[in-house]
């Protein structure tokens, strides 16, 4: 140890410290991807969840319609059948 320059340990500090401010630099980095990856998950999820929402109320719409077509049909085939001669 005697043989070694006396600025060694300073050196050694300077490059952890060096090392340290580039880890904490990428790590940073890393941070901001992840929190804007998170956003855009959080968003596709609510856009998922409309339109499931959207499609299922569609669904139950066109059930609601097709009943009703239905109904109406009937109707339309007793009144004509009402009305032909037997």
């Amino acid at each position: 140890m005697a043989d070694e320059p006396e600025d060694f340990v300073p050196r050694m500090l300077q490059n952890i410290q060096a090392t340290l401010a580039e880890q904490a630099r990428v790590l940073a980095d890393h941070t901001q991807r992840f929190d804007r990856l998170e956003k855009h998950l959080v968003d596709l999820s609510k856009l998922l969840r409309y339109s499931m929402g959207q499609n299922e109320e569609t669904a139950f719409r066109q059930s609601q319609q097709e009943s009703r077509i239905d109904e109406l049909f009937r109707q339309l085939e007793r009144l004509l059948t009402d009305k032909q001669p037997t």
